[in-house]
């Protein structure tokens, strides 16, 4: 390793292990597992068995190539070297088989040009199988569990084929001469390192869904030749896609938790290699000697404690950034909480939609300028889902409930739109006004459905969290869980959740229950802000307190708008009664695209309203002058509407767009 590459690794080696501020002193959260929690809620419990049961064999046989659909391309979405040939390809009306580039590598296939799909559809394959895991483990399923076994056993026969135990089926069947982007080759376009992270992420899901480490030792042994030809060598290679850090560092504290495990495996475990391989990763950005930068477009074009802006592919920056959080828990090294606190200021406070979602502009699928928010912005499935992952990790890092506020923003409002109520059509833009809205069936570039199965699958475990003796309610989900504390053993919690009245009923039932303390989250648009920082408010503001029946002893303490309430010495259930009448919401007037136009929203679900419901009024449709209550009596598609009580303009949560009709037109913003 040359003297310059070196040098920003050893400084911050030494910068976390010696000079850097600890951050012990701030809380930790500890979530669940997802098979200690069980959800039973309104909502989200059939999205979950539809997910489940119907949209996983969906994903996995279209993978296969078991349809016959016309795949919805989009031209301009993608740069590659050959652009033209692979759009091409990928968009006729025929089946493919995505496994079959893993055959063709174990039969020993090199440099044939016989690779089927984008480079990253390794990644794809994985990150379903990191999905699944997550529902195997609350759902145990033999048959779904033999056919993953089965695209388990295509991928160990094809890592042999390599000697070190190099694995990413584009690159070997392509230009096997530019593995890890060297040698002229292209990282940002081939993705190795982005694949090969996903295997890891998804060896480590399922071994801990099925107790099998077939894909673990595969994902091992090429963590440990990543590192060694990386970290450990003069190769100055980082991801052109992000997502691997925060995967080795799973594999980092899979092994650190079980130290045993290391015996079942016939590869070596280092597991401190993990750790700072993800960290040489993030570390080396904005230090391009010696290969090609990859600039803003993949967090490649400054040094991660100069960051100031989160710009960029906004998938690959929501997924960087969360790594960088990752390390900052792992390392205890204030500067990357620093770092992460900053960016996802700039992010919630100046670069993010009504909906949670984010990436404004087509071009490279990445963020605008600060407070650039148009109603047509790009808004891609999978940024929102990295901005949720994003912002569940900070929570973890500071205990602040601000970060679960856009959590749950994301939560009710990006992540249901990805999937059609039939299961089986998604969205890959995510517009907050259109024209012509239609879903497809399946896509040149199929991401996003794998993506909405990892985040589900962890779902589960955002609901509560543990810290010490204290017990956090982040998310108002319909569930039960049985919680692990410290010092006190198992404690179940359950919540009851209605969102047409707005009450939520807590049960904490525990022997020790008055050793324990209960921190609830109050969300920040019960006190008049809809998003943290303060970019959308309702209008005009409301301010009004949280309206709470609280038949206990012992309350413990006030609480601010957007914080936790905490209860002690328990001996009654919580009842929570949240605003959730209708309000009108503007945005900063910093947001020019927005200025004079006004949005719905009720609890924490943003509504839009279809052409379908108000074709009388639809040219000349303003939200002024009126009075909006919900109305569960006339549901559409079994949800509760939101209804001017002149009867002249109807509105439906956002997450339920285009489920009726083609080229649906609606609108989230109006005059």
């Amino acid at each position: 390793m040359t003297k310059r590459l070196l040098i920003p690794f050893i400084l911050s080696f030494l910068h976390s292990f010696i000079f850097s501020p600890s951050l012990s002193a701030k809380p930790k959260m500890q979530y669940p597992a997802p098979n200690r929690v069980k959800i039973t809620d309104k909502m989200w419990s059939p999205i979950l068995e539809r997910t489940r049961t119907v949209t996983i064999p969906d994903v996995l046989d279209k993978f296969e190539g078991r349809h016959i659909d016309r795949i919805e391309k989009d031209d301009d979405a993608f740069w590659s070297p050959d652009r033209g040939r692979v759009a091409k390809e990928t968009s006729e009306s025929r089946t493919h088989n995505t496994l079959r580039n893993f055959e063709l590598v174990a039969e020993g296939h090199v440099a044939d040009g016989g690779h089927f799909g984008f480079p990253w559809f390794d990644g794809l394959i994985y990150e379903t199988i990191t999905g699944i895991a997550d529902y195997l483990l609350q759902f145990p399923d033999k048959v779904m569990e033999a056919r993953l076994d089965e695209y388990i056993r295509r991928i160990a026969a094809a890592q042999k084929a390599d000697a070190n135990g190099y694995i990413n089926t584009y690159t070997t069947l392509q230009e096997n001469n530019h593995r890890w982007g060297e040698n002229g080759g292209n990282l940002r376009w081939q993705h190795d390192v982005y694949n090969s992270g996903a295997l890891v992420e998804a060896g480590v899901h399922y071994y801990k869904a099925t107790g099998k480490t077939q894909l673990l030792e595969v994902a091992t042994r090429l963590a440990n030749y990543m590192y060694d030809y990386m970290a450990g060598a003069n190769h100055n290679v980082v991801p052109g896609h992000a997502l691997p850090e925060d995967a080795l560092i799973q594999l980092y504290h899979l092994y650190k938790s079980e130290p045993k495990l290391a015996e079942k495996l016939s590869v070596p475990v280092p597991a401190e290699h993990y750790l700072a391989l993800a960290k040489f990763w993030i570390d080396q950005r904005g230090h391009t000697e010696g290969r090609r930068p990859l600039e803003a477009y993949a967090q490649d074009a400054e040094p991660v404690f100069e960051a100031k802006t989160i710009e960029g592919h906004a998938v690959r920056a929501t997924l960087f950034w969360t790594g960088v959080t990752d390390v900052a828990l792992a390392t205890d090294d204030r500067r990357y909480a620093d770092a992460s606190t900053r960016i996802w200021e700039n992010m919630v406070g100046r670069r993010m939609f009504i909906t949670g979602g984010v990436g404004a502009i087509h071009e490279d699928e990445k963020f605008g300028p600060d407070y650039f928010l148009p109603t047509g912005a790009y808004l891609e499935t999978c940024a929102a889902i990295g901005a949720g992952l994003f912002s569940w990790r900070m929570n973890e890092l500071t205990g602040e409930a601000k970060y679960m506020d856009v959590l749950e923003r994301i939560v009710f409002n990006s992540i249901p739109t990805a999937v059609s109520m039939d299961g089986k059509n998604y969205t890959y833009q995510n517009p907050l006004n259109a024209d012509k809205m239609n879903r497809w069936p399946w896509h040149d570039c199929p991401c996003c459905p794998p993506m909405l199965l990892k985040f589900t699958g962890l779902l589960p475990s955002m609901i509560y969290a543990v810290s010490g003796r204290d017990i956090y309610v982040n998310l108002f989900i319909g569930s039960t869980a049985n919680l692990q504390v410290p010092g006190v053993g198992e404690v179940e919690i359950s919540q009851q959740v209605d969102w047409n009245t707005g009450e939520v009923v807590i049960r904490l039932q525990s022997e020790k229950a008055k050793k324990l303390r209960l921190h609830v989250r109050i969300p920040c648009w019960e006190s008049g802000e809809e998003l943290p920082l303060g970019l959308y408010t309702p209008s005009p503001f409301r301010g009004s307190p949280c309206r709470e029946r609280l038949p206990l002893k012992g309350d413990g303490g006030s609480w601010n708008g957007g914080s936790y309430r905490t209860y002690k010495n328990l001996t009654n259930d919580i009842r929570l009664n949240f605003d959730v009448s209708p309000r009108i919401v503007k945005a900063d007037d910093n947001v020019e695209q927005l200025r004079g136009l006004r949005s719905l929203a009720s609890g924490p679900f943003v509504y839009c309203m279809e052409k379908t419901d108000n074709e009388t009024i639809w040219d000349n449709l303003n939200l002024s002058g009126r009075t909006y209550i919900l109305d569960a009596e006339h549901p559409i598609l079994g949800v509760t509407p939101l209804r001017s009580t002149d009867g002249q303009i109807t509105a439906i949560p956002f997450y339920m767009i285009a489920n009726r009709c083609q080229d649906t037109a609606y609108r989230v913003w109006t005059k």
